[in-house]
């Protein structure tokens, strides 16, 4: 019985002879027999096992990969491949957040600091105030540093964080600005005298007020009188007694310029600042025939450089008027007996 076994397997083993390659084939043995009906296979003792093949590559993949490529960026990596997220985040380190310590109150700043969140982190910084590095702050004395900005009639009083003023006795404001009971106009010395806290030093000698020469009156519109005169750099001040009333007829005005007014009364003032190149040009008022207008012109010294009246009721006043560029201020009065409309022109000659 062997030998038949081995007899029915030959011609099997001989067409594998003939449609492979030169290699002889193998006779199988009663145990390779057996083998090769286990797995099904013609190829002997020589072939592998598939499933086994498989396991290997499977294996070799898996420990080329760097463990620490799963964690997250804010996470730090342990040399076993464990992720653990970053100081100031937080999460199972493949997935970390930013920790906001200021919202947690996780954070060492000072009771008087201000508390910003960042990315893994806080700042602190100490509120106006108080100075120090955030996580501890001290009150500023801003009364003793000379920092403060009480006036120099006023008493300063340092606080938690902070400072007041109050004027001193005999003197009246919010602290800040004291002044003494002198109205504007009035002689002084100092500007401690005044209510407004200036004194116009100088030719005048007077309280004042400051003001806005972008403005055509703004003395007036500041509760004043007087003209808004340069006295230092980017500084006016109020100078004079001149009142214009509470009409808003006034304005800056350039070349050729033509404006209607109003005299709203008998002795009505309005006032105009002439802003003229270097040049000559025309100026002129036209009145209702029964009024009569007066032109005065002022330089920012406050002087009076000109006077035209001399045409009468319902009669054109007007002069050829030489600018040398710098602004001037003209008044035009009514000096009649009359109430009416006129015309201002403004002209190149």
């Amino acid at each position: 019985m062997r030998n038949a076994a081995i007899s029915a397997l030959l011609p099997f083993a001989l067409l594998l002879a003939c449609s492979g390659d030169d290699t002889p084939a193998v006779s199988a043995t009663a145990g390779e027999e057996t083998n090769s009906e286990s797995n099904g296979t013609t190829t002997g003792a020589s072939t592998t096992d598939p499933s086994a093949s498989s396991t290997e590559t499977s294996t070799s993949t898996s420990s080329g990969e760097d463990p620490c490529l799963v964690c997250d960026p804010n996470a730090d990596c342990s040399s076993d491949g464990t992720c653990s997220c970053a100081d100031g985040f937080k999460g199972d380190g493949k997935t970390c957040t930013d920790v906001d310590e200021c919202a947690t109150g996780q954070n060492s700043c000072d009771a008087d600091a201000i508390c910003a969140n960042t990315p893994g982190s806080y700042t602190c910084t100490c509120n106006t105030g108080y100075k120090g590095n955030g996580m501890s702050c001290k009150d500023v004395d801003e009364c003793t540093d000379g920092s403060n900005k009480c006036a120099p009639n006023a008493t300063c009083t340092n606080n938690d964080g902070g400072y007041s003023c109050k004027c001193n006795e005999g003197f009246s404001g919010d602290g800040f600005s004291c002044g003494g009971g002198k109205a504007y106009g009035e002689s002084c010395k100092d500007g401690t005298e005044c209510n407004s806290g200036s004194c116009l030093l100088g030719t005048f000698n007077h309280c004042t007020q400051v003001c806005d020469f972008s403005k055509a009156n703004d003395c007036r519109d500041e509760g004043a009188k007087g003209l808004c005169l340069p006295v230092g750099d980017d500084q006016f001040a109020c100078a004079g007694l001149i009142d214009t009333g509470l009409d808003q007829d006034d304005e800056i005005v350039k070349a050729k310029t033509i404006l209607t007014r109003f005299f709203d009364k008998i002795g009505d003032v309005d006032l105009f600042r002439l802003d003229l190149p270097v040049g000559n040009f025309l100026v002129q008022v036209t009145p209702d025939f029964d009024d009569d207008a007066k032109i005065e012109f002022y330089d920012l010294e406050g002087k009076n450089i000109g006077v035209i009246n001399s045409a009468g009721a319902g009669g054109v006043e007007g002069v050829d008027y030489g600018s040398n560029g710098q602004p001037v201020y003209m008044l035009i009065t009514n000096v009649g007996n009359t109430t009416g409309q006129y015309q201002l022109l403004v002209d190149n000659l």
